[in-house]
């Protein structure tokens, strides 16, 4: 960490947006670890995974070409901007995980994929492929594939990534949700 040191909050955005492995550990686990834990306290009661939070909040930022981050303005302190951001985005994500309805249609959606993966003779399997393919994160296209194509366990695929089961249900649902946005405007060949 030591090449970010002298870093300006100009200099972390900079070298976010252009997608630098390191700068991105170096910022979301390390420089600002301690501020997300903060929050993260202030938020949840109960013990939570920082580290799922924070890849959350992460991809969250980075999502449509670091759209969220391209609002900061250099006026303020990227500390302070980081701060009330990463506060009403764990705020929020609290409340859409606590909101049933969403989770209902979700695990609807979830069986009826399971459904159609199982009737390959359809090409449904190729399509299913075919959507995963479109998911841009890396980590999470390698779990949609275990998932749906090698239809490993909940269990065995947060313990292949380290991650709690209750964080893998979050990814799962995540990658629901982009399949079915692709699912649903694909033109079946």
């Amino acid at each position: 960490m030591a090449i970010f040191d002298n870093f300006s909050d100009k200099d972390w955005v900079e070298y976010l947006m252009k997608n630098d492995p390191d700068a991105i550990v170096a910022f979301f686990y390390k420089k600002h670890v301690k501020l997300f834990a903060y929050n993260l306290r202030k938020i949840f009661s109960y013990k939570v995974d920082i580290r799922d939070y924070i890849t959350e909040f992460y991809l969250h930022l980075e999502a449509d070409n670091w759209k969220r981050l391209k609002t900061y303005q250099t006026d303020y302190s990227l500390v302070a901007w980081l701060s009330t951001v990463s506060y009403r985005f764990f705020k929020n994500y609290k409340m859409s995980m606590i909101d049933s309805k969403e989770f209902d249609t979700i695990s609807e959606w979830d069986s009826q994929t399971e459904a159609w993966i199982c009737q390959s003779d359809l090409g449904l399997k190729h399509d299913i492929m075919k959507a995963i393919e479109q998911i841009k994160n890396e980590r999470d296209r390698e779990i949609a594939g275990l998932i749906f194509i090698e239809g490993w366990e909940a269990a065995e695929v947060a313990q292949q990534f380290g991650l709690t089961v209750d964080y893998f249900y979050t990814v799962k649902n995540r990658i629901i949700k982009a399949l079915r946005i692709f699912l649903t405007e694909y033109s079946y060949e």
